[in-house]
């Protein structure tokens, strides 16, 4: 079975519009008046920390009116999109540096995580051990905050991942937020806000995401990312919504996979015992234990369409012809059995070392019994 990958170029910051209206509409009055602490909510891969990003470049930006995000950028606007205006500040989780911390002692981790953005503002840092925002970075961004911003009319902090900042640089931030100069924009992003403290979160202006639609994923993937658009619209469809969660799906795309498991559920009723099993040892002849997981994933995702019986709750909704003709044949009370025996084998299969082809057999063939 084979899987497809990205392609390496059309990283960095795509132009592109993510579907986020209302949101779009409150971020355009606040170019037209003073700007609040704000606090971006909603699911982890909608585009808040791109959004607060693009919505920095354009306070900063030096053009009246503001450069537009598909249009001919100002340099402002060029060097905010490549994560290296003197103006815009992202302050990151890192990992603690032990007792005595100090300022700056961070600086080295954040630089690393924005050469990671800047080959994909969408992508997630990792790290071995526990990460915070601690006080030390608090009082950076004070001090920096009550200083006169270099080569930029804002001061703008966008604080990703604010759930993992410690009580006390939360508070330290308090009369920054309650009151801050002028020039200074806070925005703190978090998917979670009832982990930002409530004398923080009750000062700030909520803005409210929505998951991205499919339309806007599929369009990502195969235009910012490369991916094919079979890969793209499979991805799209399974991640709901979160675009990292859509790029790993895509990344491990595997088209002849995803073949086998809608040719089993077209064919496993109508088919007699004898194809069913020749079906299942064609398929543990060609994969190992990771590559059947995957399968076995995909088939259980496909039986919970099956479920469904509504096309417009499918996942799989390119293969919807497939899943309804399956859906007013199989007996519906045994479908949750079958997604559990199909569960079941998975884990098999991963965690007791099952024999994949005997494991592959039996789960056809009850399959093909229980439906």
């Amino acid at each position: 079975m084979t899987s497809e990958k990205a392609k390496p170029e059309g990283m960095g910051f795509p132009r592109v519009h993510l579907g986020h209206e209302e949101v779009d509409a409150f971020l355009d009055s606040c170019l037209r008046g003073r700007v609040p602490a704000l606090l971006f909510t909603g699911p982890a891969g909608a585009g808040k920390e791109y959004t607060a990003v693009d919505f920095a470049r354009r306070l900063c930006c030096t053009r009246d009116p503001k450069c537009r995000l598909e249009g001919d950028l100002c340099e402002s606007c060029r060097s905010a999109l490549s994560l290296e205006h003197p103006g815009i500040h992202l302050a990151y989780p890192t990992p603690s540096q032990g007792t005595g911390e100090k300022e700056g002692d961070d600086e080295a981790d954040i630089g690393k995580i924005l050469e990671e953005k800047r080959q994909d503002v969408f992508s997630v840092p990792a790290f071995s051990k526990k990460v915070s925002v601690r006080i030390a970075r608090a009082r950076a961004v004070i001090r920096r905050a009550n200083s006169k911003p270099f080569g930029s009319p804002y001061n703008v902090f966008i604080f990703a991942n604010a759930h993992a900042m410690r009580e006390e640089a939360q508070n330290a931030l308090l009369k920054l937020v309650e009151e801050p100069p002028a020039h200074c924009v806070l925005i703190l992003i978090t998917p979670n806000p009832d982990t930002i403290l409530p004398t923080i979160r009750s000062r700030c202006q909520r803005v409210r995401f929505s998951q991205l639609s499919d339309e806007v994923v599929k369009a990502l993937l195969v235009d910012h990312y490369g991916f094919s658009g079979e890969a793209a619209g499979v991805a799209a469809s399974h991640a709901r919504g979160d675009i990292r969660r859509a790029r790993e799906i895509a990344a491990d795309f595997d088209d002849e996979g995803r073949q086998q498991v809608f040719d089993v559920v077209a064919n496993i009723g109508s088919a007699p015992e004898s194809w069913v099993v020749e079906k299942a040892l064609s398929i543990s002849r060609s994969t190992n234990r990771d590559s059947a997981a995957r399968f076995l994933d995909d088939l259980a995702v496909a039986y919970r369409d099956v479920m469904a019986g509504d096309e417009t709750l499918f996942i799989n909704r390119d293969k919807a012809r497939i899943l309804k003709a399956e859906a007013s044949e199989a007996n519906r009370k045994n479908l949750p059995r079958i997604v559990d025996r199909i569960i079941g084998t998975r884990d098999g299969i991963l965690r007791r070392n099952l024999n994949i082809e005997a494991a592959l057999v039996d789960l056809l063939l009850d399959i093909k019994h229980l439906r």
